[in-house]
């Protein structure tokens, strides 16, 4: 048998979700039985790369875009649609030469004018993107922080196409893994004049979107359950895509996807909890590292209360994180008390940047009676007996919510949390607006660096209202400095954050995927959060 009997047995008990959730596609005529079908969790908020802001769409995107530079199968950093690239001495000019013959799926030539045109779309403030601190923050392209506060107008960017072939990025702050940033779907070219015709249904639906990666959209919808891609023959590397086609079926309900996989429905899902503990010792079952962590983010603006330190230290320390990921999460979490996690970033000297994960247990630590201790003294330093704070949470994470609320009030009198649940979509507006108390947020690193993970406290470009002079410097000064002299700087910057309570970490992520027979080559980039694309292969059966 395919699968141990107990996947089955247990998802016997769920035969009724296929009716309540939909089915979980159709594998049964020939022509699709080399097709690979994977399973999401939720449906994308967007399939326009530029306005791309969470994992969940760049997972569906990953198939159908392609950047300057990606991962392979081995999770080497290699030119996609560059040949090359040049740096300039002063590291403020990076010069990249495209391959030749790169055509868009409709057959119109992809040209450096679309990698412009895309990256001015970015910034452009008509686009209402929440992805512009990439260029503003991530890295620092030439006038991109001034075109989004309107200074500037967008065409002064600093990116050039001085020929079809030849497209230039001038920085105002050299950026030692540009090329690892620019992997993100965000920076995936856009053909002008297609966009352009589409108006603002532009990559609403595959008739308004081309595709330049293995893989064309063919089938899709807005809150669709099912996202079907077929391959793509003007592809440059499109001998080494092997899969005809690849189905995306949503399946949000765990049982939903089990009961899938179990039924030879779904090739490859990612499990947690209960169910990844079933599957504990299954030779089908992969655990990949990925970048990602769970926060509670403090809005350092909107609440008095939550500007003071004391405040903000009782709330870290009145959270039980050990008892959570025993009893709640169960597999798949790991309790986190600092901003990086481990065996993500390796120092010039070959040590692991966050090997003493017990680095700030003085602010984060789980210690009620001293959390009850900064609760009385910041109460009494803000004159009041109690606090009332909102909770925003995305509808996923609810179940992490409920128990930090239950901590929270038991160890700390007076305090009234108020959970708001939202949809995966409001959510983020929530967040990029900074519309909040407190938000639980999953801050997933976009490039390995150290300085993803700390994005969300960049003063203006921050998403806490976090606002440290200091610590600000500390990170225009991380683009100037090299080998020991910024391992040393970036310690300092993550010290700042925990010694401040700038936000509070709650858990780190592992990703566990039950992968089908047949399937080979199934891999996710550095960060853990895509799917590398090449390498997928499903045999006939």
């Amino acid at each position: 048998m395919k699968r141990i009997k107990r996947y089955l047995c247990f998802c016997m008990l769920f035969v009724f979700l296929a009716s309540m959730l939909g089915g979980c596609g159709d594998n049964s005529t020939d022509n699709k039985l080399t097709e690979l079908n994977i399973g999401i969790g939720s449906s994308p908020v967007t399939i326009d790369p530029q306005l791309i802001s969470d994992t969940g769409s760049a997972q569906v995107a990953v198939f159908f875009t392609s950047t300057l530079y990606a991962y392979n199968e081995r999770r080497e950093l290699v030119p996609e649609l560059a040949e090359s690239c040049d740096v300039s001495d002063d590291g403020l000019t990076v010069t990249y030469h495209l391959k030749k013959g790169l055509r868009w799926s409709n057959g119109d030539p992809l040209t450096s004018d679309d990698f412009a045109f895309a990256f001015k779309r970015l910034i452009d403030p008509a686009t209402k993107s929440n992805s512009v601190y990439l260029i503003t923050d991530c890295c620092r392209i030439l006038n991109a922080y001034e075109i989004n506060t309107g200074e500037m107008s967008v065409s002064e960017l600093g990116v050039y196409a001085p020929d079809d072939l030849t497209f230039v990025v001038k920085l105002e702050l050299p950026c030692p893994y540009l090329n690892s940033l620019f992997t993100m779907t965000n920076f995936s070219p856009c053909p002008r004049e297609f966009c352009n015709s589409c108006g603002s249904s532009y990559a609403t639906s595959p008739d308004t979107v081309l595709s330049c990666g293995p893989y064309i959209l063919d089938r899709y919808e807005p809150l669709a359950t099912q996202i079907h891609l077929v391959r793509n023959p003007d592809y440059f590397n499109a001998d080494q895509i092997e899969l005809p086609g690849v189905t995306l079926q949503v399946a949000a309900d765990p049982q939903q996807a089990m009961m899938c996989y179990s039924s030879d429905q779904l090739d490859i899902i990612s499990v947690s909890g209960e169910l990844a503990e079933l599957a504990q010792g299954d030779d089908h079952m992969s655990e990949f590292s990925v970048a990602a962590v769970l926060t509670l983010e403090i809005n350092h603006l909107s609440n008095t209360a939550l500007k003071n330190r004391n405040i903000r230290l009782a709330i870290a320390k009145s959270i039980d994180r050990e008892s959570i990921t025993r009893n709640v999460s169960r597999f798949g979490y790991y309790p986190m008390t600092r901003v990086i996690p481990p065996d993500y970033y390796t120092e010039t000297d070959g040590t692991d940047f966050a090997r003493d994960q017990t680095l700030y247990d003085e602010y984060m630590q789980y210690e009620p009676e001293k959390a009850a201790e900064y609760w009385a003294k910041g109460l009494n330093e803000l004159g009041v007996s109690s606090i009332h704070l909102d909770y925003v949470v995305n509808n996923a994470q609810t179940k992490y919510a409920e128990a930090i609320k239950a901590q929270l009030e038991t160890n700390l009198n007076g305090l009234e949390l108020e959970i708001i649940p939202l949809p995966a979509k409001e959510w983020i507006s929530r967040l990029s607006g900074r519309d909040y108390d407190l938000i639980q947020s999953s801050w997933v690193a976009d490039y390995a660096d150290p300085t993803a993970l700390f994005q969300g406290s960049l003063g203006d470009g921050s998403t806490n209202h976090y606002f440290d002079r200091d610590f600000l410097d500390m990170y225009d000064k991380s683009f100037l400095t090299y080998g020991e002299e910024r391992n040393l700087l970036l310690h300092k910057m993550e010290d700042k954050l925990m010694t401040d309570v700038a936000m509070i970490p709650l858990f780190g992520a592992e990703y566990n995927y039950l992968i089908a027979d047949g399937v080979t080559g199934f891999q996710v980039n550095p960060t853990g959060t895509e799917p590398v694309i090449t390498g997928l292969r499903k045999e006939l059966k």
